[in-house]
């Protein structure tokens, strides 16, 4: 698992003031740090003034000093003089008795912190993926349908997209709204929906009408001219934009961004409906096009526009489809 930037950030704060971290939080911090950790009580004759006095990293080792369970300490379960052996011990630059008794609480230590969290569903949200035994978690993705890892990994979606909109995909019924506020939050870009979208869909052969066919065609009931008919029904547009030209170029065909909005539209639709994305340019940003220019190729149907004048409307023309988001970007 790849480091979480917010939890490296808060580990290190818990190193620089740990006095402003509780103990139960700290414990998570420090866990998420991808060292490995060491919980050690405070050693002295009177208790510390702050629950957490301490958090050192050294060399993939991480060591938390807090007022957790322990065996040593002013408020550990020994008697003093077990303490007194360990304060004269650290006073010769030796922690091996320390770290001995590390191996009896740190097993307490952590049973401690999972029943602080048992019903704080905020916290069990927030360290509990990092666990992957997070009842709360399951219940969430087996409400919306993926419960199992298999079907998280089909879908193309992260975990924690599929958990914050786990109502969303929990409720029997698909509304524009919803579908809207998704895409909305997940990109980060004005996003709106457009519905009845038309198309022509072919019709086979052996399904067009015919004069002098058994049985008869009838007037009004099942009588076709042409090979082809105009659905309005099925079929909507996702418009996305106006955008300037950076956030325009990350949604290009290929690109991770917009697999990523078509594979959680699609999961939240179905299958019964057909849609594409359609990227809208503000007007300003619209570039003019020169060979061997540097930076983003110029593509054609993408970001190359023939003009000798700056665009007097924004640029629309951009219409994505499911299986134009799936091709290699050029580079």
């Amino acid at each position: 698992m790849l480091p979480d930037p917010s939890t490296d950030t808060l580990a290190d704060l818990l190193e620089r003031d740990p006095g402003r971290f509780e103990p139960t939080t700290a414990f998570r911090v420090a866990q998420a740090s991808e060292e490995q950790l060491a919980i050690a009580a405070h050693i002295g004759v009177s208790p510390a003034a702050l629950p957490v006095s301490g958090f050192r990293r050294k060399e993939g080792q991480a060591t938390l000093r807090s007022a957790l369970a322990g065996l040593a300490g002013p408020l550990g379960s020994l008697p003093p003089s077990y303490n007194e052996l360990v304060m004269r011990e650290e006073r010769h630059k030796s922690s091996s008795l320390a770290a001995f008794l590390q191996l009896f609480s740190a097993r307490m230590d952590e049973l401690f912190v999972d029943a602080c969290e048992k019903y704080r569903l905020a916290r069990l949200l927030r360290w509990g993926t990092r666990e992957g035994r997070n009842g709360f978690i399951k219940t969430l993705l087996s409400l919306t349908g993926f419960g199992t890892a298999r079907l998280r990994e089909r879908s193309g979606t992260e975990d924690d997209v599929l958990l914050r909109f786990s109502g969303f995909f929990a409720a029997r019924t698909r509304n524009v709204s919803n579908l809207r506020a998704m895409l909305r939050e997940v990109s980060g870009l004005p996003v709106e929906i457009e519905l009845f979208q038309g198309r022509w869909l072919s019709v086979p052969e052996h399904e067009q009408s015919r004069m002098r066919r058994e049985p008869t065609v009838r007037l009004g009931f099942d009588a076709m001219a042409g090979s082809a008919i105009r659905d309005l029904s099925s079929t909507f547009r996702v418009v996305i934009g106006p955008l300037d030209y950076r956030d325009y170029l990350s949604l290009a065909p290929g690109s991770r961004d917009i697999q990523e909005l078509f594979a959680l539209t699609r999961l939240f639709v179905g299958c019964g409906l057909d849609f594409d994305i359609q990227v809208v340019l503000r007007k300003e940003h619209v570039p003019f096009c020169q060979l061997g220019q540097a930076g983003d190729p110029p593509r054609l149907g993408w970001n190359s526009w023939a003009r000798i004048a700056p665009a007097a409307r924004d640029s629309d023309d951009a219409v994505i489809t499911e299986r134009q988001a799936v091709l290699q970007p050029v580079s």
